[in-house]
């Protein structure tokens, strides 16, 4: 789903979408109002959702509409600012994804797309800079799954469900675990691998590290 004020900009983003997976249903809203409709009449995969819709509820409202509801849906934010505070507010709110509109060319995009579709995490440079890194490394490292990074496969899947901005609460249903468990256990060792010690910490790490974080694969899949 695209939620975009804008029908031109709703066009264009569709346009990029369906390059990228052209089987894919595209369902347009450009209200909070449209989008919750739709966000109750059936399940989406994806949400790129536009901050300012220039209206009383923001994409943002939309983002506390599906973490309210506990709805499985992967939520992108777009938006014409890149600030560092911003970006930080959508993580927090459980967004797993930040591309910001009008930065750079149609191709720069295309790539914050092709790594969402392709189970990464996508964030300006205003939150992936990193002073030190920046110093001794001239390009972006090359994707690579979490299971190279020799997590077990119960840490791979609480990963995954961090990356769709699922909290304890839900992840512990998912797994059909205690959310006591989620927390001390995977959560405690998730931040200990990667070297941080906040939830919005990690997504930033998982997206400066060009991490892929694909769904669990289930019995029967």
């Amino acid at each position: 789903m695209i939620v975009e004020d804008q029908q031109l900009v709703r066009a264009g983003i569709k346009a990029m979408l369906r390059m990228a997976l052209p089987n894919c249903e595209v369902v347009e809203a450009g209200s909070f109002e449209e989008a919750t409709a739709q966000l109750k009449l059936q399940p989406f995969d994806f949400a790129f959702l536009d901050i300012d819709l220039r209206a009383e509820k923001s994409g943002l409202d939309v983002l506390d509409f599906i973490q309210r509801h506990d709805l499985y849906c992967r939520v992108v934010m777009l938006s014409g600012k890149d600030d560092r505070d911003t970006v930080l507010a959508c993580i927090n709110a459980g967004a797993c994804g930040y591309i910001a509109k009008g930065v750079g060319d149609e191709s720069v995009f295309e790539a914050a797309l092709a790594t969402v579709l392709g189970g990464g995490i996508y964030l300006p440079a205003s939150v992936l800079s990193n002073r030190q890194a920046d110093a001794t490394a001239s390009r972006p490292e090359a994707p690579r799954s979490a299971e190279s990074l020799g997590l077990s496969p119960r840490l791979c899947e609480v990963l995954y469900y961090v990356c769709q901005g699922m909290p304890n609460k839900q992840i512990a249903r998912m797994m059909n675990i205690s959310e006591g468990t989620v927390r001390k256990d995977y959560m405690t060792e998730l931040l200990r691998c990667f070297g941080v010690v906040r939830r919005t910490e990690l997504i930033i790490q998982i997206g400066r590290r060009n991490i892929r974080v694909l769904p669990p694969t289930r019995p029967g899949n």
